[in-house]
């Protein structure tokens, strides 16, 4: 079968396209660290890639006719000095001309070689690439049944869901689904859409299929200005995108849902009602959903379903240090109360009042240091206070950002891209890491926001559980307790508990006295399926003989 890079795809691009096949090129020929970084402020690169040590710098020009504009050469010369680059190229869509060759002629008498990758030698450097990424993954006994089953449903029954937790692999059980369905020829019409709620989930989306798929499979991007040249292969798109143009969309054999839980949203449903006869099936690490749609009916049931809790059983999770710091109770209001019913609203204003911002970020500093933590992400109530509490951050020494979605996809590019790399401790955000977002290397998560929703924490709380060869827990700090959380996370140790004893949480609940800290514990272990209960439940707070409260305030 033709390779997914081909004359017809040089010739039609579009230019975003020819971008992104020059970088998945990359990836099957083994380069290491591919990145697309093209735009505004790229000094000059597109593609970045790293292979036996070295940094190629690829600046790429796709025309229609003529020759590629002769500036490429000096862009990407700058950019080879920016990126300290090892080998640089241009790569084009079309033959170069004199123009090129001579200003690649003035580079060199200053001592730097820039070569062209021109259309033939990427054609047959599309030929010569072998039929699967060596970052190919080999799949896990339950990943692999995932498939299996995953596969099976939409074939049999035209649905499918996938329910894995967070870090347990979800794209990889996708793309393989989608090469299974590749090379069985089970795809009518051979059109595949990839469906998800953002630009930067589409983007790994399509870099993470890359690993996983034959390379005869074309991929394409529906978003913003950018439409496919033609529709064969796979389409990955924002779903905004796909409803903006539904009636323009083609017929899709299979169509699939990233982040499943959203099916239930208005824009997903317009879009899954008219595609309806195709095959439909997505993946979630958590289906419910707060307005009470069942993605079952459109789904069906999850063929499988992995919690946090069987991950970390069998040690494909990272242990969780998960630390409540919930000390501010007004023990006289709740002793001259107590033989009375609560919601569970009420109780979380009398028991549970937030913790000053200075307190917490010294209890961050404190607790980084003493547990050698390398990065951390602060969960917070506000892009405001996401913005003020990574100024906090910087006055106890951290190296810390903020970032959100009112930035530019430029600006959170750069922030994203120095937190990997170690040149950042800290980011603090809001819900902009709540999906699709892979950072393995954090090992501590900070919530100082209030959620109800069980759907988000798990999100929250599942970005410090990806297992890395650089960390061997996640600590997690959490400053504002709700009773929803308290009993999640009680549930959530229960539930972990086996054999393996995978989970442990030494410091789950801490309080100034210990006391209240024994009482409270207690009580949550009684009350751990608060968070399944519908509406506000009142509870019986039994009555105790309270200790003196302490001082208001403090952090423990």
């Amino acid at each position: 079968m033709e390779p997914f890079l081909d004359a017809s795809r040089l010739l039609k691009g579009p230019w975003q396209a020819f971008e992104r096949d020059v970088a998945r090129l990359l990836v099957c020929n083994g380069f290491d660290d591919v990145r697309l970084v093209a735009g505004s402020g790229d000094h000059g690169a597109d593609v970045l890639g790293v292979k036996g040590g070295e940094l190629w710098v690829i600046q790429c020009k796709f025309t229609t006719s003529g020759y590629p504009a002769a500036s490429a050469v000096n862009e990407v010369g700058e950019a080879a000095r920016f990126y300290k680059a090892d080998r640089i190229y241009v790569a084009s869509s079309r033959r170069a001309g004199p123009a090129t060759y001579e200003a690649i002629k003035r580079w060199q008498a200053l001592g730097i070689e820039i070569g062209v990758l021109e259309p033939a030698a990427l054609l047959e450097l599309a030929r010569k690439s072998p039929e699967y990424s060596r970052h190919r993954r080999e799949l896990r006994d339950y990943q692999d049944d995932a498939v299996e089953k995953f596969v099976a449903s939409l074939r049999e029954t035209g649905r499918g869901q996938v329910v894995l937790a967070t870090g347990l692999g979800k794209t990889v059980v996708l793309a393989e689904s989608v090469a299974q369905l590749y090379r069985d020829a089970a795809i009518p019409g051979g059109r595949v859409l990839v469906l998800a709620g953002t630009r930067e989930l589409v983007d790994q989306l399509q870099f993470a299929f890359w690993d996983q798929l034959p390379k005869w499979v074309t991929t394409h991007r529906l978003m913003g200005g950018e439409a496919p040249s033609f529709w064969d292969g796979i389409t990955f798109a924002t779903v905004q995108s796909a409803v903006s143009r539904l009636e323009e969309l083609p017929e899709f054999g299979l169509v699939l849902i990233d982040e499943a839980h959203h099916v239930g949203s208005e824009t997903f449903r317009r879009v899954t009602e008219h595609l309806s006869d195709s095959m439909i099936g997505g993946v979630t690490a958590t289906p419910w959903r707060g307005d009470g749609y069942d993605i079952d009916e459109l789904l069906g049931p999850p063929v499988i379903r992995i919690g946090i809790a069987e991950g970390l059983r069998r040690g494909f999770l990272c242990e969780a240090d998960y630390r409540l710091l919930a000390d501010n109770i007004d023990w006289s209001v709740v002793r001259a109360q107590s033989r009375n019913r609560y919601s569970i609203s009420q109780l979380n204003r009398l028991l549970l009042l937030p913790t000053r911002d200075e307190e917490a970020a010294r209890a961050v500093r404190e607790t980084f240091d003493k547990e050698q933590r390398r990065s951390a992400i602060v969960f917070c109530s506000s892009i405001n206070h996401a913005n003020s509490f990574a100024a906090t951050l910087k006055l106890f020494g951290f190296k810390a950002e903020a970032i959100t979605g009112e930035m530019s996809p430029r600006e959170r590019d750069r922030i994203m891209a120095a937190f990997r790399k170690g040149s950042l401790d800290v980011v603090t955000t809001r819900d902009l890491f709540n999906e699709g977002v892979d950072v393995p290397d954090v090992d501590m998560i900070v919530f100082m926001r209030v959620t109800h929703s069980r759907r988000i924490f798990v999100q929250q709380l599942g970005r410090g559980l990806r297992i890395s060869p650089n960390k061997k827990k996640v600590v997690v700090l959490d400053f504002v307790s709700d009773l929803r959380r308290i009993a999640e996370v009680v549930e959530l140790e229960k539930a972990a508990r086996g054999d393996l004893e995978r989970l442990r949480l030494p410091g789950m609940i801490q309080f100034r006295d210990e006391g209240a800290g024994s009482f409270m514990l207690d009580w949550m272990r009684d009350q751990a399926d608060l968070f399944m209960r519908e509406g506000d439940p009142t509870l019986e707070l039994p009555a105790f003989d309270f200790p003196k409260p302490h001082n208001r305030g403090t952090v423990q």
